[in-house]
């Protein structure tokens, strides 16, 4: 994988833009239903869709990404999964849910 996914806090562009045509969550948060969050960080949901579907097979769940206010702050002990930007499941499907 080429996230660490053990070290949060990556940072992909200080100017927070993605290359064209991409999927990128700005200070994105990983969450599942069960565990709650476990990573934070900037995504490219393009790019890194191999990482994340091999994430949600080892892990066994289904991985929420949410946006930052969604998993912070008053958030964090309760994500609000019904917010996701992106589901990945251990199938390795992908559900981006664009209205988020």
């Amino acid at each position: 994988m080429a996230i660490n996914f053990t070290r949060p806090g990556r940072m992909m562009s200080g100017s927070k833009r993605g290359p064209a045509g991409h999927v990128c969550v700005w200070n994105a948060n990983l969450c599942t239903k069960d565990g709650g969050k476990f990573w934070f960080g900037d995504l490219d949901l393009t790019d890194d869709a191999a990482d994340l579907k091999a994430l949600a097979a080892e892990k066994g769940c289904d991985i929420y990404v949410l946006r930052e206010m969604d998993a912070r702050f008053h958030n964090e002990a309760k994500p609000l999964l019904k917010n996701a930007v992106a589901i990945i499941t251990p199938a390795g499907d992908t559900f981006i849910n664009e209205a988020a």
